[in-house]
């Protein structure tokens, strides 16, 4: 099994940003997804528990003991988990646990379905990546966000066997619609712990309307993973998607959006600090709003030619979008097991 991430770090909406602040203290930060809610699905719930308790064996999961201000109906009545060293974590210790070594910074440009020659030899598909990196394999699987699924099977034959599909089409996946935010993260030396915990008792709060038009989310997150240390002070800041869309397709000069963000957190937050460092991340393809309704409430799409299906390599697409769960935890692990288990069906059956 190989395993090509186009980003330079695993996780994608999974990001922990790390910094170093005055003193040598470090920082950590999730940017994009904040924390794990065990879904309301008592099967998948029930399913996923051997996961849930290897991490939490492992110190990668903990329950959150901060309070939530505020909430939101998409989170449930599950469990809440946090990640003492980020989200980021949770996919590193995932990937360690199955021994396979990603290539990071790897990002797949075309797919391409070689024939087979001679009696025994099968047909496989041929992978390019941007770095000119060139592999073939007897199955694939595409999990990354719908726009980049499309673009990448279009380069060669994947496009026409998700044109010939029965039951779910390209229609169904460019229907797709992703929200879109910004994320501002904020470092303060260990020192600004004293000051936060003076003015704020929440690991996280969900901002309403009538406080600010923008930002819908602020997460003391150094506080939220348990971290206060003696390490450095991370605020985590996210806008709404309305706010998102219409600065990302205005192109808004990313000044200008850290400038109007800066002064809507310092009306919230008229006690804070100033910051020693900080990192503005548009979020252009955040979580799925409604994803791809798949018959049988499947949560992967495996795709076949017309015909001679039986002897061709394994296609699968695969993500959040084609989970019944959407972009939580665990729809992406819901995916991911159902991509697998359609990949070794296909294999057994070549």
């Amino acid at each position: 099994v190989v395993v090509w991430e186009g980003l330079a770090q695993l996780g994608g909406r999974m990001m922990t940003e790390r910094m170093t602040v005055l003193g040598g203290a470090t920082g950590l930060a999730d940017s994009g997804a904040q924390y794990v809610t065990v879904t309301d699905d008592a099967d998948v719930a029930e399913a996923h528990k051997p996961l849930y308790d290897s991490l939490a064996a492992a110190g990668v999961l903990v329950p959150m003991r901060g309070r939530i201000e505020g909430g939101r109906a998409a989170d449930g009545g599950g469990t809440n988990y946090v990640a003492p060293q980020g989200v980021a974590s949770i996919v590193e210790r995932i990937f360690s646990m199955s021994s396979l070594s990603p290539c990071c910074s790897r990002r797949a440009t075309a797919l391409r379905h070689v024939a087979a020659r001679g009696e025994e030899a099968r047909s496989r598909w041929e992978l390019t990546s941007a770095d000119g990196r060139c592999e073939q394999f007897d199955g694939v699987v595409v999990a990354c966000p719908i726009p980049d699924i499309l673009a990448l099977i279009d380069t060669g034959e994947g496009g026409a066997w998700l044109d010939g599909a029965s039951g779910v089409g390209r229609a169904d996946l460019t229907g797709v619609q992703y929200s879109s935010r910004y994320a501002l993260t904020l470092f303060y030396p260990a020192s600004a712990a004293a000051v936060f915990a003076a003015h704020i008792d929440w690991a996280a709060r969900y901002v309403s309307k009538a406080d600010d038009d923008a930002i819908v989310y602020l997460a003391h997150d150094s506080a939220k993973r348990g971290g206060e240390d003696g390490g450095a002070v991370s605020l985590v800041v996210h806008t709404s998607v309305p706010y998102g869309i219409r600065a990302l397709k205005a192109a808004e000069p990313e000044e200008s959006v850290l400038a109007d963000l800066r002064a809507r957190v310092g009306k919230l937050l008229p006690w804070l600090p100033e910051p020693e460092s900080l990192v503005l991340r548009p979020w252009r393809v955040s979580q799925v709003r409604y994803p791809v309704a798949l018959p049988g409430g499947a949560a992967c799409l495996p795709l076949r030619p017309a015909a001679g299906g039986r002897a061709a390599p394994a296609l699968v697409l695969a993500g959040d979008a084609f989970s019944p769960l959407g972009s939580r935890f665990d729809g992406c692990v819901q995916s991911g097991e159902s991509a697998a288990a359609a990949v070794l069906a296909a294999l057994v059956g070549m």
